[in-house]
């Protein structure tokens, strides 16, 4: 039996548009690097080439890791930043298409985690699974996905009436933007594409709990299935990942 409940494998991923305008600089501001990240991931910002690029990297890395933890222990914990302590294992440059290969420790569990940077934004992901996959290798079993929130033509760029339109109201209840009812159908439509099914057969539902922290489940006719999914959006880009085998 898994450990992780029903699924063998839980996902977690984190959007940053590194063109956002509160992005840059952030390296120099000392009170933000004491407060999020540890030791060992400040003296990695301050020896790196580009040290905005690098706090963001890790910062991206944490973000999806609590997503897997979250999962993984039943609700999400404190988000206390800098107990998720990121090493790296490969660095690749900085302008991709994988930038970044490591894990996350916290409180005892090991979390790979990959990151890759597709022009403007980082796109970070995390997961755990049952068995434990190689650090850097969960391509057979994970798909994931970055796009523009306006893209010309995208079911996802519509305007917010039009993309609550697609969505049940169960899936209403967790959209508080536009960004996150584009995010959802993105995903639902990438699934969909997946498994070789219409993307109305699917929801993309939210665990009870505070805004940004509710966890997404994925359902199929209405019942649960053994597949994770993780959404995330910043700026003009969305993101999402998720499980594809979970019969490994």
């Amino acid at each position: 039996m898994s450990t992780f409940g029903d699924a063998p494998m839980r996902v977690g991923n984190d959007v940053v548009d590194l063109n956002e305008p509160r992005i840059a600089g952030k390296s120099g501001d000392q009170r933000f690097i004491d407060r999020v990240y540890a030791e060992s991931e400040r003296m990695l910002i301050e020896g790196a080439q580009e040290p905005d690029l690098e706090l963001w990297t890790l910062w991206a890395a944490k973000e999806a890791a609590y997503k897997v933890v979250s999962k993984v222990q039943g609700s999400p914990p404190p988000f206390v930043h800098a107990a998720f302590e990121v090493s790296w294992t490969e660095v690749l440059g900085s302008m991709g298409p994988v930038v970044r290969i490591g894990t996350v420790q916290y409180e005892g569990m090991t979390i790979p985690v990959s990151v890759y940077r597709a022009g403007g934004p980082l796109h970070a992901v995390a997961w755990v699974a049952d068995p434990p996959l190689a650090a850097g290798s969960p391509a057979d079993r994970l798909e994931w996905s970055l796009a523009r929130l306006d893209e010309p033509d995208a079911t996802w760029s519509r305007p917010l009436h039009e993309l609550k339109s697609l969505l049940t109201e169960d899936e209403l209840d967790a959209v508080y933007s536009r960004e996150s009812a584009a995010v959802r159908v993105g995903a639902r439509f990438d699934i969909a594409r997946v498994l070789s099914i219409e993307p109305q057969r699917l929801q993309i539902v939210c665990v009870p709990g505070a805004t940004g922290r509710r966890p997404p489940l994925l359902l199929l006719d209405g019942g649960a299935t053994h597949l994770d999914v993780s959404l995330s959006h910043h700026g003009d880009w969305i993101g999402w990942a998720f499980t594809t085998d979970p019969a490994s």
